[in-house]
C-alpha cells in the first residue's frame, strides 16, 4: 500500500487537473468482479463462474467550461478507445494502472457568443478492459 499523493487520475503519465472535476462528482467502482455463464439451477441456487481479472469503472463530472478549457481537458485522452490510466483504487488503497476506454461523450452547450462557446457540466466515463 502506498500512500496518496494528492491526484485521482494519471492519462499516459500526465497528472489530470482537479479543476476538470466538479466537487462531489467523481466516484469509482474498482475492482469489479465478472461472471461468465453463471446461473441459477432449479432449485434457486446461484452457481458463480467469477473471472480472475476484476475491472474498474470511473465517473466525473467536469464543472462548466469554457471551449478553451474542454479542449485542453480532451487533450489528456486523445485516444479514448484505449489508454493507460494509473488511478487511486479505493479497494486497494493504492495506485493502481489500467487500460480504460471512454465511451462517447456528450458534450452540453450553455451558452454560445461570437467568440467562445460555454459547456455546461459535462459527464466523463472510464472503463477498464
Amino acid at each position: 500500500m502506498s500512500a496518496y499523493k494528492g491526484w485521482l487520475l494519471k492519462f499516459e503519465g500526465r497528472i489530470f487537473p482537479m479543476k476538470y472535476i466538479a466537487h462531489g462528482s467523481y466516484g469509482s467502482t474498482p475492482d469489479q468482479q465478472q461472471d461468465e455463464d453463471s446461473y441459477r439451477d432449479g432449485y434457486g441456487k446461484l452457481h458463480r463462474n467469477v473471472l480472475p481479472h476484476k475491472a474498474t469503472k470511473i465517473e466525473w463530472t467536469t464543472p462548466p467550461l469554457h471551449l478553451k478549457d474542454k479542449i485542453d481537458m480532451q487533450s489528456y485522452f486523445p485516444n479514448r478507445t484505449a489508454m493507460e490510466v494509473e488511478y487511486w483504487n479505493d479497494e486497494r488503497n493504492d495506485y493502481v494502472v489500467g487500460t480504460f476506454y471512454v465511451p462517447d461523450i456528450k458534450f452540453p452547450y450553455y451558452h454560445v457568443s461570437d467568440s467562445d462557446i460555454w459547456y455546461s457540466p459535462i459527464e466523463i466515463k472510464l472503463i477498464e478492459y
